[in-house]
């Protein structure tokens, strides 16, 4: 199951800072104190700054004087919620687009996810053979290489393989299928590829495949398979919170 509120994401070579300019100053306070942030912007609290880390979420006031962790509640009434957890999801959001995913687009894209998948997943081999059905529904999905057996096993140089090929979405839904993988060897540049997405996914805290998040709207998070009609019910509820 995926735990939302322990969202971290892995650095994918250089930091970036959006929709704010943190001083020098409290950047250095930052680090100094262990946090190498690598997102930030304005909280829902004014003059403190929601940053985000390999490390998990931050905040830090605008004189950096002050930084504490955790979740940051907005109540209103009886109805309560998590900020943090939308400001992660932004985060995430943030770097599986700088991630080299294998994308199939719906024709009529209302929403997009991202999957975390592996070929060898009985559940993600279902999901893929519904992938039509996805589509027709107006859900475009990114899938994101997760070799559940870990980095130096004969999965993830599969996978890297199917990251590697001339057409990656036909690839990818033959090996889905059982129909065999790519002949041709995966280079370093293919292994980093899928290390990268492989690193994000435990960032995540996936615990299995597929799991993943919308990528574009509300915020919504999933964790196991959901068949077309439960995803579809899934992003229209979340985007009619607001």
């Amino acid at each position: 199951m995926i735990k939302p509120i322990a969202v971290a994401l892995t650095l994918l070579s250089v930091s970036a800072y959006a929709d704010v300019n943190l001083s020098a100053e409290v950047k250095a306070k930052i680090e100094a104190v262990g946090i190498d942030a690598v997102y930030a912007e304005k909280s829902p609290v004014e003059g403190i700054y929601s940053v985000f880390s390999k490390e998990g979420t931050s905040y830090v006031t605008s004189d950096g004087k002050y930084i504490f962790t955790g979740n940051l509640f907005k109540v209103k009434g009886a109805e309560v919620e998590n900020t943090t957890d939308e400001f992660i999801s932004k985060g995430m959001r943030s770097y599986i687009e700088k991630l080299d995913t294998i994308t199939y687009k719906a024709p009529d894209e209302k929403y997009v996810i991202g999957v975390f998948t592996d070929i060898t997943c009985g559940f993600c081999q279902r999901l893929h053979s519904d992938l039509q059905s996805y589509l027709d529904k107006g859900i475009s999905i990114k899938f994101i290489a997760y070799p559940r057996a870990g980095m130096n096993s004969m999965i993830a140089r599969n996978m890297a393989s199917v990251w590697c090929a001339g057409d990656k979405p036909a690839a990818l839904t033959k090996a889905m299928k059982g129909d065999g993988l790519p002949d041709k060897q995966p280079t370093k540049a293919c292994m980093d590829s899928v290390q990268n997405q492989f690193n994000a996914g435990n960032m995540f805290k996936l615990s299995g495949t597929p799991s993943g998040l919308s990528l574009k709207g509300e915020p919504m998070v999933f964790a196991g398979l959901r068949d077309p009609d439960q995803m579809l019910n899934s992003l229209k509820t979340a985007n009619q919170k607001k």
